[in-house]
């Protein structure tokens, strides 16, 4: 599968992917973005290569915050729908995953896994306080 700047990079040179970028939903498809690093996932309404560095530092530090062994970044697309919401055997090592976080409440109907929930990043870095919630689901996390 393409990372999301090869997709925007084949785009610009004129060779056409799987659809129009700009229309997330395709026949009652919905588009959600991962981000996985260690043993830990999460899922968002947008790609992250469209996130700002103040968003990029905040999703770092959630993930190195309660991270296991080291491994390398791993991002992408699904598309769902409500009649096939994600599953977690949808993901690669899915036996060693620690936590997943949703990062948007614009996609927790289509996802179907013992997932914590949370305020996108964004919202997160315009009020601050809101994050407390999101530690305070993550520090149990953070023993183990």
């Amino acid at each position: 599968m393409l990372s999301n700047k090869s997709q925007y990079i084949l785009s610009k040179i004129g060779i056409p992917l799987f659809g129009n970028a700009n229309n997330p939903q395709i026949n009652d498809e919905t588009r959600i973005f991962f981000f996985q690093k260690d043993n830990i996932l999460t899922l968002h309404a947008n790609s992250v290569d469209d996130y700002s560095e103040k968003e990029m530092k905040l999703l770092e530090a959630i993930v190195e915050s309660i991270r296991g062994p080291s491994a390398s970044v791993t991002t992408g697309t699904l598309f769902t729908s409500n009649k096939q919401p994600i599953e977690i055997r949808q993901f690669s090592e899915i036996e060693n995953l620690k936590a997943i976080i949703i990062f948007s409440s614009s996609i927790e109907s289509y996802i179907k896994l013992n997932a914590i929930t949370s305020p996108s990043l964004e919202e997160m870095l315009i009020d601050p306080s809101i994050k407390k919630n999101l530690w305070q689901k993550l520090k149990p996390l953070q023993a183990t």
